[in-house]
């Protein structure tokens, strides 16, 4: 009794397994199809009834409402890859899901859930050994624009296929103004987009410097070596804490009523005229007396309503934003080559470039053009995707074939080192190895391909040694990915396949779901009574 006890529970346990499993393969199976330069769009219908189209993983899985606990779980693994290295979530959650599918058979056979987890890891350790062993390529300079380029083109293809050979140069030219000295303290905040609705994509460009898609408050409307004051507070007069009356009762009342105001607001404009400054920005507003000094010396009035917009115009220009009016000091102004307000597509945009200027610009900014918003919106995720590229590369220069060719090469040195184990922790490693030929699998089902003869095509290829062979879907073929210039990141790959095999070890872990009591107590009164009478 106590055996069959034993045996019952045990198989209860299996159930749970086997429940989890099958929702992180429906949710594997949602974004497998967005892998690749072929891969599908989703239609997605956001909380506040917007519609966006896009292949982002990340996109998808912001908007995608899961409630499985253990697929959540995979979705957390793809979100810390995305705020690791910033690309390689699709990689996270189909690997997922594919070496729980192939775990299933050996669940089902009754294998310990411990031998399949150590053998996991085992394939997991062997897989980073080899990981260097695999690199292709490297990037000695991450200044070089044609090299970067090389590199950021794989990543933008995979998500608007065409679009690469546009977008790669600017991201690796806007990523490449703003290098510090030490490049892994680049940050990704610092290259900024600003949309701007018409035209099409080739008509984009790189500004070394900040873009307002805002006008300015005056006449002034071109400024060439400008020395900012920017003021976090509104330029105006004081405004009292208390509401008053007051009676006015003949005409020199009237007419001397803001003498005072006007006297004082024009020595505090003299004062920041004196400093030499020529563009005034605030934070809040401008009064009407304020832009009339303003205008009568000359100065450019430039207003700022986002905090965060104006946080960056100090980081690309040096300025420090003042909280009280009054003159700055020279280290707290700001300098900028130049102020231009222009036109572009029928929106006035304000562009502060610091191109031919001394000054040094620590924010970069790509002016994308696209005849929709929802092109620029999915424009603007891919560049974010192609400046953690940039980011990687500071890190680590190391990179691999692409088109599935790693992930073949790894498949099939695991398989070979499955067979060396002699425990049933084998079974694992080969479950592993196994599930890595999903991601030339899925190239192939893309693209169109019978994925059978690409699978057994590129098997025989690795076993005759070609290493970087792959999956090229633009030809509809196999061949040499790394002379087709297609490249994976080292660093990415690690962080995934870290990330990945911590999620199954998980899942594989949980034998039961408990969901905790809804919060709130008891109900009120008189819903009990109601529910008492009922009947």
């Amino acid at each position: 009794m106590q055996l069959l006890k034993e045996d019952t529970r045990r198989m209860m346990g299996q159930d749970v397994v086997f429940k989890n499993i099958s929702a992180i393969n429906e949710l594997s199976a949602i974004h497998r199809t967005c892998m690749g330069p072929h891969g599908q769009s989703k239609l997605v219908v956001t909380h506040l009834g917007r519609t966006l189209i896009s292949r982002r993983t990340s996109t998808i899985v912001e908007n995608l409402a899961v409630e499985h606990p253990a697929a959540k779980l995979v979705v957390m693994a793809a979100n810390h890859q995305a705020t690791e290295v910033g690309d390689g979530t699709t990689f996270v959650i189909t690997l997922a899901g594919e070496i729980l599918e192939k775990v299933k058979p050996f669940l089902e056979m009754r294998l310990s859930i411990k031998d399949l987890v150590e053998g996991l890891d085992m394939a997991m350790r062997k897989t980073l050994e080899i990981l260097p062993e695999l690199a292709v390529f490297s990037v000695p300079n991450v200044v070089d624009i044609p090299t970067a380029t090389r590199v950021i083109k794989c990543v933008i293809g995979t998500k608007m296929n065409g679009y690469e050979h546009t977008l790669a140069p600017l991201v690796a030219q806007a990523c490449a103004d703003i290098l510090p000295s030490d490049p892994k303290k680049f940050l990704v905040e610092n290259v900024r987009v600003a949309k701007v609705l018409g035209g099409n994509i080739a008509d984009s460009s790189v500004i070394r410097g900040f873009c307002l898609t805002r006008d300015t408050e005056g006449t002034v409307k071109h400024i060439r070596n400008a020395k900012l004051a920017v003021f976090g507070c509104a330029v105006d007069k004081d405004e009292g804490e208390t509401k008053g009356t007051i009676t006015i009762s003949n005409a020199d009342e009237l007419k001397n009523y803001s003498v005072g105001e006007e006297q004082r607001m024009k020595q505090i404009i003299d004062d920041v005229a004196r400093t030499g400054a020529n563009v005034i920005v605030t934070g809040a507003t401008f009064g009407e007396i304020a832009e009339h000094f303003i205008e009568a010396h000359g100065m450019m009035a430039i207003k700022v309503p986002s905090k965060f917009d104006l946080r960056r115009l100090c980081l690309a220009t040096g300025a420090t934003a003042l909280v009280r009016l009054g003159a700055p000091t020279a280290e707290e102004m700001g300098h900028c080559a130049a102020i231009d307000a222009q036109e572009v597509g029928g929106t006035r945009v304000l562009v502060l470039s610091q191109e031919g200027g001394s000054a040094t610009s620590r924010i970069s900014t790509i002016l994308v053009r696209a005849a929709t918003q929802n092109t620029l919106d999915e424009i603007e995720k891919v560049i974010e995707d192609g400046v953690n590229v940039f980011k990687t590369m500071t890190r680590d220069q190391r990179f691999l074939a692409g088109a599935g060719a790693c992930e073949m090469e790894l498949s099939h040195r695991l398989e070979g080192y499955g067979r060396s184990i002699p425990g049933l922790q084998q079974y694992g490693v080969r479950a592993f190895a196994e599930a890595l030929a999903v991601v030339p699998k899925t190239l192939a089902e893309n693209a169109g391909m019978n994925f059978n003869d690409v699978l057994s095509n590129l098997r025989s290829a690795h076993t005759a040694g070609k290493a970087t062979w792959g999956v090229l879907s633009m030809e509809n073929t196999i061949g040499d990915a790394a002379a087709a210039g297609i490249y994976d990141s080292l660093l990415a790959k690690e962080w995934a396949f870290k990330f990945i095999t911590e999620a199954v070890r998980t899942v594989l872990s949980v034998d039961q779901i408990i969901m905790s009591k809804p919060a709130g107590g008891p109900k009120p009164r008189d819903q009990q009574a109601g529910d008492a009478g009922d009947d």
